[in-house]
């Protein structure tokens, strides 16, 4: 940018006429004066790269451009020039003098606070916009780069996805094979599943947990200081003006806050700037890019030699560039200007990319087999299947009004390209037909529980969420009506699936679960019923207190939420089962008593403590009074009608207070079809399981060092990292980095729990060494697995370490028991599973 400086700032007190486009401070300058633009506009430039981006305009009368160097650096952070022609003002300043003179005229600081508060407000604006493209390239770029590996196979023979783990120090020429390889081993290692064809559903979901990453939509920036004071520069100026003559620093400490605000925006854009122009390469660069790589893939269509079927392909293609377009389009409109060093054939690619999908059935393109299995009485099921809603509606009563608008939001739906679409109109219309559809569940299961009788479509919908027999394939439509859960669980492990549960809860033979609040079912009645007093829940009168109300709450505080939450994609929920939700053939994703009860062993085998508690025994005959020991009390499995990607961890206890609340269950929620490993996602809701029971059972002294426990010494590592002399510098940066993907301490903890039992167990180190101490002592893995990974250098120590402190308290409690023996020489079951716990 050639410089054509307007005015020399070295002469003082000028007022002069400045035409637009007109530079008047160059990046990096010195700053020597203090400017007000009485009347005009100005915009701010920054070079980032080899590119010169516009960050702002501003315009207006009373602004003063560049003020914010006289509280920082004292040299112009960015470049600022004309946007029209203004009037202006210079008065010698320096960051020296800039104090002394707003004290001298105080409206001169007022005027300063507002322009930087001004130029703030749109810094963040311009931050957002930047942030969330960044963010739609990121996820168009992992999505596609992990749809090409199944499209592909034959570039990526080596990986078997079973133990398939990146490494950084692996050698990959082309650095969007990297990306597909990195994406695939997270993608794989948080208990992804790949669908047998990537479908335009699959590609177009938020994978970021399983991709371990965080898809940020706006700028993390949140400065309470900041905010306070920008309160203050918007009262009404009869009270700003007072606060200001009483307390004159007061205004320059809001001018020195907003110019340092102002500072770290830009150094926020810069960094956005610079991700976005990495994601940008690898996703429609010059040089080896995505686009590339599936313009290469028409290419062996057209020759016949690709691995994969064009009905599959063409779909795929053309939804990439769909989203290329509008990240070109997004592009221009935040930085005025096209997308640099673009892959020279990008616009061929994205003209043959609309022209292939004409050539094939659209609906071909999720991949999934049409045919039903054979045996099945089709023209049955279709009899029986067919107008599916009317049966399902008249059966719950429901009013002709609800039945005709359902059906017109479900023409609608249809009608759409991606009914799943996170866009307001689509979310708008899931949402009014969810109203709708819980309604007519929650009428349906008061009239099946008590008639245990009903029309086919009925009972699917209860088991499986069904609606309608157009939203699913013929194959999809023969599994729901054909399966029946006839397998077992293990006698320790309470599984109930989908309506089983509200039976019970119907019938009172559980309590009410917590809603998303943390409310119970009696908080609710003492809310809805506030002219009666209620002291505790017996006291409540049947005629409230109904069989009815306690279903109509369980749907509306368990059932609904966990619908919504386990698909892992609240912004594309719907609870109607649709083909457009199924990425994996049913048979392949259903979850069974049996599959449950195995992953949880299987969990167990492992992690044999992860239900435990320490609870009170007592045995008044034979003298006990207050023993405390040891119990596993393993939580109640609950399945409900969904598909998705997330096991809910509801509930640490279903009995908050009182005799027997830290022995009552806790409550774990799956989906029916579950879109990943069952095992890794059991293993998530485990973990938050143990954090929420540690953090309920202590109460206050959860997170208090003083008393040790897996919580508060977790929590000692995540808050004093960073001076913990056992980390090096290098890990260090690497926890930073690591941190900023989880928004809660649980989060962080359930990523390392993964680590723990996934591969620590196996003596595959993956954790540093402070969490693997912390772990080895409160997450002890069973005996057989200490044995075999004590011998190995990094666990050697630490196992040195529990062993004695096990044997030291199961001689104290051997000791303490022989008191409670009986002539035999035997202890009551309880105590000897106790004293059998601490056992090395």
């Amino acid at each position: 940018m050639t410089c054509i400086m307007a005015i020399d700032t070295s002469k003082p007190n000028q007022k002069i006429n400045i035409e637009a486009g007109i530079v008047l401070f160059e990046e990096g300058s010195a700053t020597n004066s203090l400017n007000i633009i009485h009347e005009g506009g100005y915009s701010i430039e920054k070079k980032i790269g080899e590119s010169s981006i516009q960050l702002l305009q501003v315009s207006g009368k009373n602004l003063t451009p560049g003020a914010v160097s006289l509280f920082t650096s004292g040299r112009y952070i960015c470049t600022i020039q004309t946007l029209q022609p203004s009037i202006l003002s210079t008065y010698q300043v320096t960051t020296s003098t800039i104090k002394k003179t707003i004290i001298s005229k105080m409206s001169l600081g007022v005027m300063i606070a507002r322009t930087i508060l001004r130029e703030i407000i749109e810094l963040t604006k311009r931050a957002n916009a930047i942030q969330s493209l960044s963010a739609q390239t990121e996820k168009t770029l992992d999505n596609l780069a992990l749809a090409y590996y199944k499209l592909e196979p034959g570039i990526f023979k080596d990986i078997d996805l079973s133990t398939y783990v990146y490494s950084e120090e692996e050698y990959v020429s082309e650095p969007i094979l990297r990306v597909v390889r990195k994406n695939l081993s997270n993608f794989v290692e948080s208990g992804g599943i790949l669908p047998e064809k990537p479908s335009i559903l699959f590609v177009d979901e938020d994978h970021s947990e399983l991709l371990k990453k965080k898809y940020q939509e706006e700028v993390d920036f949140e400065d309470e200081e900041y905010l306070f004071m920008r309160k203050i520069l918007s009262l009404d100026p009869n009270i700003q003006t007072p606060i200001y003559e009483a307390d004159i620093t007061i205004i320059l400490q809001i001018c020195s806050k907003f110019a340092k605000v102002f500072e770290t925006l830009v150094e926020i854009i810069e960094e956005e700037v610079q991700e976005l122009n990495t994601n940008l390469e690898l996703l429609l660069g010059k040089e080896s890019s995505l686009s590339e790589k599936y313009n290469l893939l028409l290419d062996e269509l057209e020759s016949g030699i690709a691995d994969e079927k064009p009905e599959v392909v063409f779909p795929i293609v053309e939804f990439l560039a769909e989203k290329i377009e509008k990240i070109l389009q997004s592009y221009k409109s935040i930085f005025f200007t096209d997308v640099p060093n673009q892959y020279p054939q990008l616009q061929n690619f994205l003209s043959r990319a609309k022209a292939s999908v004409q050539k094939v059935n659209l609906e071909a393109s999720q991949g999934l087999d049409t045919t039903i299995a054979v045996g099945i009485d089709k023209e049955a099921m279709k009899k029986d299947l067919e107008g599916s809603v009317q049966k399902i509606m008249n059966y719950a009563k429901m009013s002709q009004e609800q039945v005709k608008e359902f059906n017109s939001l479900l023409i609608k739906l249809k009608s759409m390209k991606n009914p799943l679409d996170a866009e307001s109109d689509a979310r708008k219309i899931r949402k009014n037909l969810a109203k709708i559809y819980w309604d007519t569940y929650t009428a349906v299961a008061l009239k099946y529980i008590e008639t245990k009788s009903a029309p086919k479509p009925v009972e699917m919908m209860l088991m499986f969420g069904y609606m309608d027999e157009s939203l699913l394939e013929p194959n999809q439509l023969a599994f729901l009506y054909t399966f029946k859960d006839e397998t077992k669980s293990a006698k320790n492990i309470p599984i109930i699936l989908c309506h089983e549960w509200l039976e019970l809860i119907y019938n009172k033979k559980v309590p009410n679960s917590l809603d998303e609040l943390g409310q119970t079912f009696f908080d609710k009645i003492k809310n809805d019923y506030k002219d009666q007093v209620f002291k505790k829940e017996s006291d409540v009168p049947p005629d409230i207190d109904t069989s009815e109300a306690r279903l109509k709450y369980e749907i509306n505080a368990m059932y609904h939420p966990n619908v919504r939450l386990t698909t892992g994609n609240p912004a594309s929920y719907m609870p109607v089962l649709s083909k457009y939700q199924i990425t994996l053939p049913l048979d392949k994703c259903v979850v069974t008593r049996e599959s449950i009860s195995n992953a949880v062993n299987e969990i167990l085998s492992i992690d044999y403590t992860a239900f435990n508690r320490e609870v009170v025994y007592k045995d008044e005959s034979l003298g006990i009074r207050n023993e405390l020991v040891q119990r596993s009390v393993i939580p109640d499995f609950i399945v409900v009608p969904s598909i998705g990607t997330k096991i809910m961890m509801w509930q640490d206890l279903s009995i908050l207070r009182g005799i027997g609340s830290k022995e009552s269950r806790g409550r774990i929620v799956l989906p029916l079809f579950v879109s990943g490993d069952l095992k890794t996602l059991l293993l998530e809701a485990i973990a938050a399981f143990r954090w929420e029971l540690t953090k309920n059972i202590l109460g206050p002294d959860w997170n208090n060092v003083g008393i040790p426990s897996i919580t508060s010494e977790y929590m000692d590592y995540i808050q004093f990292y960073k001076k913990n002399k056992d980390l090096t510098i290098e890990m260090k940066e690497k926890i930073a980095i690591e941190f900023k993907r989880f928004r809660t301490d649980r989060d962080k903890f359930v990523n390392d729990y993964l680590l723990w039992i996934k591969y620590e167990s196996e003596g595959v180190q993956r954790l540093n060494r402070v969490v693997r101490n912390i772990f080895y002592k409160h997450i002890p893995f069973t005996k057989e697995i200490r044995d075999k990974i004590s011998k190995l250098p990094a666990y050697t120590d630490i196992h040195n370490r529990f062993s004695n402190i096990r044997t030291r308290q199961y001689k104290e409690l051997e000791t303490k028991y022989r008191k409670y023996m009986d002539a035999n020489g035997k202890l009551p079951p309880a105590l000897q599973e106790n004293l059998d716990f601490y056992k090395v």
